[in-house]
C-alpha cells in the first residue's frame, strides 16, 4: 500500500515555518481508548526537494504506531545534509512523530525530511496538506548567500524580480573560493533552468552537487527577501518549488566506440579512439567533463621522452634532495629499479598480488602518454619525487590546478572540431546491451529531462571513476582479511561515480581483480562541519587548495583536533591503528572509513590557553575547512563553545568516563580504557613503543568530561574493480574469457597494479598515470577492432 506524493517546501538557511499543515496522531494514554486505530496500517512515501535533489522518506505504520522510517537523499551535502538523512529515521521512530528537533547544521535538509514525514504521517491518518500559495515580490534585486564546497566563504548571488517572476540570477564568482570550473558549470546549466521553470527545485548539476546547493540556498533566500519585502508571507517561496516535468522521448543513436565517462581516462580513451579513426561518442553523468581528474595535481610519468630529452635547470633530484641541472638526454628515472620495487610492494607472504605485466605496461607506456597529451593542449612540469619518496615519477599539471579546466576545454574542442568526436553531458548509461555474448551498446537516460537513449556501439569502453559514490557497493565490494573496509566512506572526489556500469557488467559474467583494494585516501578529517563563522586571514598566506587568501576559523577545532599530531586515535576496535602524525594525510584508511580522535579535559585546557600544538602535518584541514590548517600556538577559548556546537551536530561526543565516551560511539568502553592506559603509559615514559611516534607529541589523555571526535577516511575514488587483459578488454569471471566489445580503464580497473593487502602506492599520480595510459591504449585497440 504505497502511495507517492511531491511536497515542494522551504529550504532556506534562515529559519521559515513549514509551509505544510502539521497532522499529528492522536496520542494513546491512560485517558484514551487503547482501541481507537490511529493509522491505515501500511507503507506510505513522500518526497521533498532538499537542496541536492529530491529526499524520499518512506514509513511503515501498523494500526497503532509507525514500525519503520527509511530515508534516500543521496544528493545532500556530504557530511553536512547526509547527517540529517542518516540519523533523522531513528529520532523519528523513537518519538513516534515528525515533531522532533532538526539535526544541527542540517536545517535545510531537516527540513525537507520532517516535512515528508509529516506527509507520510497525513497519509497514514487521511489528514490533508496544504499545497497552494500565492507568491507576490517587490520588484527589485535582491541578495543571498549559499554555503557550497568551501564552507570558508559563501556564494552570493543577486536576483532580480518583478511582482511574479525571476528575471535574471547572478553569481558573484570572483568573490568565492569554490573550485571555477566546477562552479562555471552551475552557472551555466542550472541558472538557466530555474529561470525557465521558475523554480528553485531543480536538480542539482552532477559533479557540482555541493555548489549547486549552495547556489540555490542564496536564490531562494533572495527569493524570501523580494516576498517578505512584497507583503507575502514567508511560506509563499513554496511557490518557487515546482515539479519540473520529465521527457518521454527515447532516441536511438549508433558509433563505433562509445566511451562512458569524461573523467582523465574517458578523456584519453575518446581522443586515442577519434585519433585512430574511429567514430566516437563520450557520454557523462556529470555537468561538465574532466570528472575527478580535474581537481588533481598530475599523474605519474616514467622519463616523459622530451622531458629526457631536455636539459632541466633548477631540477631537484628526488634520491639526493639537491637542485641541479638535468643533463640533455639523461632519464630522470631507473624505470627498471621503480618496477622491482612496484612488484615487491604488491608481494605479499611470497605471493604476487597484482598483475606484473599491467605494472610494467604503465611504467614503459606513461612517458609517451603525456607527450602524447600536449598534442590536444595539456601541458606539464617535468618529473619530481613526491610526499618524499626517492622516484621522479610525479609529473604536476603546469599551473598547479588553474590550468586543468582549460587543458580540457581544448581538448574536447579539438575532439569535436577536428576528430569528429561528438558527447553527451548529464547522460548515465545504466546497464549494458548484450547480443549473444557480446556487448553492443549500453541504455542511458539524460539525467535532466529524463530523455532515454539506446547508443549502439561496436565497442564500448567503461571509464566511470569507480564505485566511490555507491554505500552499497562499497559495503558489499570493501572487506578483505586484511583490514575493516567495510562501511561507507566520505568523499572528496566526484560522487556521481556510483558503479552502476561496473555492477552492470558483473550482472553480466564480469569478473573482478582486487576489487577490495583500500579506496584512494589522501586526506583525513572530522565526519561533520561546521557553517556560519567568521573567518581569520593569515597575513601574507595563500591556500594550497583555492589560490586565494589563506584563513582559518573556529569552526575547525573539531577538525584540527580529529588529526591533531599530539592526539590519541583508535580504530573501531578501540585500538590505536597508526602513528598519529600520519592521520591528515595517507593512514586514516588503516582504520577503515572510520577513526575516533580521544582527547581528556586536560588537553582542553591547554588547547584553551595555548592553541593547537603544532598545525597538523599534511592537507586535511586545508581541503575541508574553512581554509587553512589553524595556526599553531594561538589560543582557542571558544573551544567548548564549538565542540559542544558539534556535539549537537552530531560527530562529537563527550562524557565523564571512558567507558561511557566508548559507549556513546559505538566502541568498546573497557578495550578503550586499556588502550588509553597504554597510551598514557608511553607518554610518561617518553617513548611509543606501538608506532614510534616523536615523543613531542606524546601528549597524555587525562581528566573529566573526555570527548570523542569522530573522523573520517576521504578518498578521491575506489581502486579495485574489472578484471582486464593487456588489451583492456573486461574478462569473465574465470580470468580468462574476454567479454566481446567491452573494454574497462582508469579506476573501474585499476585493481590490477595494487594488492587488497596494501594501500594505493606513494609514488605520486599513479591513478592519473594509469587513467590517461590506459585510457589511450584502450582507445586505440577498440577503434582497431571496429575496423
Amino acid at each position: 500500500m504505497k502511495r507517492k506524493f511531491m511536497l515542494w517546501i522551504v529550504l532556506a538557511m534562515v529559519t521559515l515555518g513549514l509551509c505544510a499543515c502539521t497532522p499529528k496522531p492522536k496520542e494513546v494514554t491512560q485517558e484514551t481508548d487503547a482501541s481507537v486505530n490511529l493509522y491505515t496500517p501500511g507503507e506510505y512515501e513522500a518526497t521533498a526537494k532538499g537542496f541536492g535533489g529530491d529526499i524520499t522518506v518512506t514509513m511503515t505504520f501498523d494500526e497503532k504506531s509507525i514500525t519503520n522510517v527509511t530515508i534516500k537523499g543521496d544528493k545532500e551535502t556530504d557530511g553536512v545534509g547526509s547527517r540529517a538523512v542518516e540519523s533523522l529515521p531513528a529520532v523519528i521512530l523513537e518519538k513516534q512523530n515528525a515533531d522532533v528537533d532538526m539535526v544541527s547544521g542540517a536545517t535545510n535538509s531537516s527540513k525537507a525530511i520532517l516535512a515528508a514525514a509529516k506527509d507520510c504521517i497525513a497519509q497514514a491518518t487521511g489528514t490533508s496538506v496544504e499545497t497552494e500559495v500565492a507568491a507576490k515580490m517587490a520588484p527589485g534585486t535582491y541578495t543571498g548567500e549559499g554555503t557550497g564546497f568551501r564552507v570558508s566563504e559563501p556564494i552570493s548571488v543577486s536576483v532580480t524580480v518583478d511582482e511574479g517572476k525571476i528575471l535574471d540570477i547572478k553569481v558573484d564568482q570572483e568573490n568565492t573560493s569554490e573550485t571555477q570550473g566546477i562552479l562555471q558549470s552551475v552557472v551555466d546549466k542550472l541558472l538557466p533552468r530555474m529561470l525557465e521553470s521558475q523554480s528553485v527545485s531543480v536538480d542539482a548539476v552532477t559533479g557540482a552537487t555541493a555548489s549547486s546547493n549552495g547556489v540555490k540556498q542564496a536564490v531562494e533566500g533572495a527569493l524570501v527577501q523580494a516576498l517578505v519585502a512584497g507583503g507575502s508571507e514567508e511560506s509563499a517561496i513554496k511557490a518557487f518549488y515546482k515539479e519540473t516535468k520529465k521527457n518521454s522521448e527515447v532516441v536511438t543513436m549508433d558509433t563505433d566506440v562509445l566511451v562512458v565517462g569524461m573523467g582523465g581516462s574517458g578523456t584519453a580513451a575518446a581522443l586515442s579512439a577519434a585519433e585512430n579513426g574511429a567514430s566516437v561518442l563520450a557520454i557523462d553523468k556529470a555537468g561538465k567533463w574532466g570528472g575527478t581528474s580535474a581537481i588533481t595535481s598530475g599523474p605519474m610519468a616514467i622519463n616523459v621522452p622530451s622531458q629526457v630529452k631536455a636539459e632541466i635547470k633548477d631540477w631537484t633530484d628526488p634520491i639526493t634532495k639537491e637542485v641541479i641541472t638535468k643533463p640533455a638526454g639523461q632519464k630522470l628515472i631507473d624505470a627498471e629499479a621503480l618496477y622491482k620495487d612496484w612488484i615487491a610492494y604488491t608481494t605479499v607472504d611470497g605471493v604476487q598480488t597484482a598483475k606484473p605485466e599491467m605494472i610494467r605496461l604503465l611504467i614503459d607506456e606513461s612517458g609517451y602518454t603525456i607527450d602524447w597529451l600536449t598534442k590536444f593542449g595539456f601541458s606539464f612540469d617535468p618529473a619530481s619525487g613526491f610526499a618524499g619518496n626517492s622516484w621522479a615519477a610525479f609529473t604536476p599539471y603546469t599551473g598547479a590546478k588553474k590550468l586543468t579546466e582549460s587543458f580540457y576545454a581544448s581538448a574536447y574542442d579539438k575532439f569535436t572540431n577536428e576528430l569528429a568526436g561528438k558527447y553527451l553531458l548529464e547522460t548515465e548509461a545504466y546497464d549494458l546491451i548484450v547480443t549473444d555474448g557480446k556487448v553492443t551498446g549500453v541504455l542511458a537516460r539524460n539525467v535532466v529531462d529524463g530523455t532515454e537513449y539506446k547508443i549502439n556501439a561496436k565497442a564500448v569502453i567503461l571509464a566511470t571513476g569507480g564505485f566511490a559514490g555507491s554505500g552499497e557497493m562499497e559495503e558489499t565490494y570493501l572487506s578483505n582479511n586484511y583490514y575493516p573496509l567495510k562501511g561507507s566512506w566520505r568523499q572528496f572526489g566526484m560522487k556521481q561515480n556510483n558503479g552502476l556500469m561496473l555492477q552492470a557488467a558483473l550482472d553480466d559474467g564480469a569478473g573482478t581483480f582486487n576489487i577490495s583494494v583500500p579506496p584512494m585516501v589522501h586526506v583525513g578529517g572530522s565526519d561533520g562541519f561546521l557553517s556560519g563563522y567568521p573567518s581569520n586571514k593569515i597575513e601574507g598566506a595563500v591556500s594550497r587548495a583555492t589560490g586565494r587568501q589563506a584563513v582559518w576559523s573556529i569552526a575547525d577545532i573539531p577538525l584540527n583536533m580529529a588529526v591533531a599530531t599530539n592526539t590519541l586515535a583508535v580504530d573501531s576496535n578501540s585500538k590505536r591503528f597508526t602513528n598519529e602524525n600520519a592521520l591528515s594525510m595517507f593512514n586514516p584508511w588503516i582504520s577503515g572509513s572510520h577513526f575516533y580522535s580521544i582527547w581528556g579535559n586536560e588537553q582542553i585546557k591547554t588547547l584553551i590557553e595555548k592553541g593547537f600544538f603544532e598545525e597538523p602535518y599534511g592537507v586535511s584541514t586545508t581541503y575541508l575547512g574553512y581554509g587553512s590548517s589553524i595556526p599553531a600556538g594561538v589560543p582557542m577559548p571558544e573551544t567548548e563553545e564549538i565542540l559542544e556546537a558539534a556535539i549537537k551536530a552530531g560527530y562529537v561526543f563527550k562524557a565523564d568516563t571512558l567507558e561511557e565516551l566508548a559507549d556513546k560511539m559505538g566502541l568498546d568502553g573497557g578495550v578503550l580504557a586499556q588502550t588509553v592506559d597504554q597510551y598514557n603509559t608511553y607518554c610518561s615514559k617518553g617513548k611509543d613503543a606501538d608506532f614510534n611516534k616523536d615523543s613531542k607529541y606524546l601528549a597524555p589523555v587525562e581528566g573529566a568530561p573526555y570527548y570523542g571526535i569522530v573522523g573520517s577516511s576521504y578518498c578521491y575514488s575506489t581502486c579495485g574493480g574489472l578484471d582486464i587483459n593487456k588489451n583492456f578488454q573486461v574478462l569473465l569471471a574465470d580470468g580468462k574469457t574476454p567479454i566481446d566489445g567491452l573494454y574497462s580503464v582508469g579506476t573501474d580497473s585499476m585493481g590490477v597494479l595494487f594488492s587488497e593487502a596494501k594501500a594505493y602506492v606513494t609514488y605520486g599520480g599513479a591513478a592519473q598515470g594509469w587513467a590517461f595510459t590506459s585510457g589511450r591504449l584502450a582507445g586505440k585497440e577498440a577503434a582497431e577492432t571496429t575496423k
